[in-house]
């Protein structure tokens, strides 16, 4: 086997055009430098080539890798995830989509600061439109790789194939130059951890999913159990619901719908995450209250949490509690059913657009109205 044919078994095709498609090597010369290694041109923003490696991070931790770095039978790292999951940029930088490229399908280039390059390999679907400018964590594609289907090239299986191309057009493992980056601290990240709280998440808020943030995440879109109406009328069905809640924040008694100081104590250490400051003593006052209707904000409450509950908070509870659609594992490895779901209670935030896995600004801007 030839060096060429090793890399091919995965993430093969051309690691990318170096210009974006659409704009000549005349038009990107004649640009004006405007510091940190870039050119100017058309009023797009190009890296060019230099030595220092640029702010990268690595957006898929969460994710296990099941094709190691390991030239030259693979010049790239794969990450196992279902088909449709969202792809963040890695770094800020500019868009270029390669279709059918090659056994490498589907592919997305970032240009990067520096003369760096992501690539982004088998994807089922671009995003983004070539030449779109993206911050680091933007996503900019879903990904793919089930044998045979559209745009998977060589793939045998659902994955991602992540390589960076450096400065002298040489593939390097992604995973030894991501150290300098910092992941987004803020929107899409911080808004998935604050809804992960009522699914038992206690991590930092850093803005960073992991695996544990998407597992409270998936949680809160899979419920509580809760199938009776959302009549603000609390009953047996609703504390059954609330008391597996309360096994988030660390209650072993019995799901009997009969709330007493122990399934309290664990309802107000989930209520932690939602703004309560108090003991957890079991004995729910004002301030469990209050953070109790932050809580159901998640299920679509509008009041004020003055810690006075009513229907309209009650309502909202139990909603979370209901969950939003998704059946799926709680493996902290979210796919389109997950993504799904997170639009379906983005509904509750103002979001009309369709219910198909792919969450836009439209979404995550409604999710942030509930958090």
């Amino acid at each position: 086997m030839t060096e060429n044919e090793a890399r091919h078994r995965c993430g093969g095709g051309r690691d990318d055009h170096h210009v974006p498609v659409g704009m000549s090597r005349r038009t990107l010369l004649r640009g004006a430098v405007v510091g940190g290694g870039a050119l100017a041109a058309g009023g797009l923003v190009l890296p060019t080539s230099a030595y220092a490696v640029p702010a990268l991070y690595n957006p898929f931790g969460a994710y296990a890798i099941t094709g190691p770095w390991d030239p030259p039978n693979h010049n790239g790292v794969d990450f196992g995830m279902a088909v449709g999951t969202s792809l963040p940029a890695c770094g800020a930088g500019t868009i270029e989509n390669i279709p059918y490229n090659g056994t490498g399908g589907h592919t997305v280039t970032i240009h990067h600061a520096e003369g760096y390059r992501s690539q982004y390999m088998h994807l089922s679907r671009f995003l983004l439109a070539n030449g779109a400018s993206v911050a680091a964590g933007t996503v900019v594609g879903l990904s793919g790789g089930a044998a045979g289907a559209d745009g998977a090239g060589n793939s045998t299986g659902p994955h991602l194939h992540w390589h960076v191309i450096n400065a002298s057009g040489v593939r390097v493992n992604p995973l030894s130059v991501t150290g300098g980056g910092t992941p987004p601290v803020q929107g899409e990240g911080l808004t998935l951890q604050k809804i992960a709280g009522a699914g038992g998440y206690t991590g930092a808020l850093d803005g960073v999913p992991g695996t544990n943030t998407w597992k409270g995440v998936q949680q809160v879109m899979k419920g509580y159990g809760y199938t009776g109406p959302l009549d603000g009328a609390p009953g047996g069905n609703t504390y059954s619901a609330l008391q597996r809640l309360a096994q988030k924040g660390g209650y072993t008694g019995p799901v009997d719908g009969v709330m007493g100081t122990n399934s309290w104590k664990g309802v107000q250490t989930v209520l932690r995450r939602f703004g309560y400051t108090g003991p957890i003593d079991g004995a729910p006052g004002t301030n469990t209250w209050a953070a109790f209707q932050r809580m159901a904000k998640l299920g679509g409450y509008t009041g004020p949490a003055d810690g006075v509950l009513g229907t309209m908070s009650w309502k909202g509870a139990q909603k979370l509690l209901s969950g939003y659609g998704y059946t799926g594992p709680i493996d902290g490895a979210p796919g389109n059913a997950t993504y799904s779901a997170l639009q379906r209670m983005a509904q509750l935030g103002g979001y009309t657009g369709p219910v198909d896995g792919v969450p836009g600004t439209n979404t995550w801007a409604a999710l942030a109205r509930l958090v």
